[in-house]
């Protein structure tokens, strides 16, 4: 199976490379000095437990030298989305599976405004990782699970699954109620990032002290309120899951944008807890901590104010 991996930062390398590992064919788009890393040292993922070191890589800034692919993982950042969605324009074809593990609840939408026809299918990814520093991607482990929509039995899609299930530290299953798991993912993940971002703070920190754990747990419910008014059916355990969840986690654990946040880098923030605020308004929910972790972070989503 050939795959392209479009956006080959922590998340999309960390997969494309798990997959090449267990023997699929995989392309990687970059840019910059990650990319020249990428043709000239190949590519790394350093964890606690499975290393790896993929020596050589197929690696391009230019999607057209690739051509149309069995399957395109979509990994960008979400502020880069319909810029990206355009260009992989080359990559897809007519049997072409567009799968995205974006996070946030908008992704297959932004997508399919941008490439009108593509068969896009929705996707949440469990996993924790960055990039170091160019051509070197740092995971701290203890996630490395990915739901897909199953699409009715898709064929590409049942294949990816298995790939996954063959590569270490990586697995994925299909399911067809993809949206109550995005919509679970995204409960998760604006919580998270919300938490750790405003607060400066690693999960360890944060579920330690009494105070902060009672503010990620209100950033949870909030999201679970706010989903249930925009009609998802969200398990009445959710919220309990999510927190069992996070006590299970590495302490030295934060979210990718906690990590923009600190190096200057633009942010997620309008896609994650912005988004619980403005569904909060729509709704007439109250979400006072993701409005305050919004608020407080806004002058930052483009990155550091200059």
């Amino acid at each position: 199976m050939r795959i392209a991996i479009m956006g080959s930062g922590g998340v999309g390398a960390y997969v494309g490379a798990r997959l090449q590992a267990a023997g699929e064919d995989v392309s990687f788009i970059a840019r910059g000095a990650h990319l020249q890393a990428l043709q000239k040292s190949g590519l790394r993922i350093e964890c606690p437990s499975n290393a790896l070191h993929l020596e050589r890589v197929t690696a391009t800034d230019d999607p057209a030298h690739i051509g149309p692919v069995d399957l395109l993982i979509f990994a960008v950042k979400l502020w880069d989305t319909e810029a990206a969605a355009r260009a992989m324009a080359p990559l897809v074809g007519p049997q072409t599976r567009v799968v995205t593990l974006q996070n946030g609840i908008d992704s297959v939408g932004l997508i399919l405004g941008a490439l009108p026809g593509a068969r896009v299918l929705g996707g949440v990814i469990y996993v924790s990782a960055v990039i170091e520093r160019p051509g070197v991607i740092r995971s701290p482990g203890g996630m490395n699970r990915i739901v897909v929509d199953a699409a009715g039995g898709d064929p590409v899609i049942a294949a990816f699954c298995a790939a996954c299930d063959r590569a270490t530290a990586l697995e994925a299953a299909a399911v067809d109620a993809i949206d109550i798991a995005i919509w679970e993912k995204f409960v998760t993940l604006a919580a998270i990032a919300g938490a750790t971002s405003l607060l400066r703070a690693r999960m360890g920190q944060i579920m330690g002290h009494p105070e902060t754990r009672i503010f990620q747990r209100q950033l949870i419910d909030e999201g679970v309120a706010v989903g249930r008014a925009a009609g998802q059916l969200l398990r009445a355990d959710l919220a309990d899951d999510v927190m069992s969840r996070l006590t299970s986690l590495p302490g030295s654990f934060r979210s990718s944008m906690s990590e923009d946040l600190e190096r200057g880098k633009p942010l997620e923030l309008q896609w994650l807890s912005g988004r619980v605020h403005g569904l909060g308004l729509q709704h007439g929910v109250p979400t006072p901590a993701h409005s305050a972790a919004y608020r407080a972070l806004v002058l930052y989503e483009h990155g550091t104010p200059a």
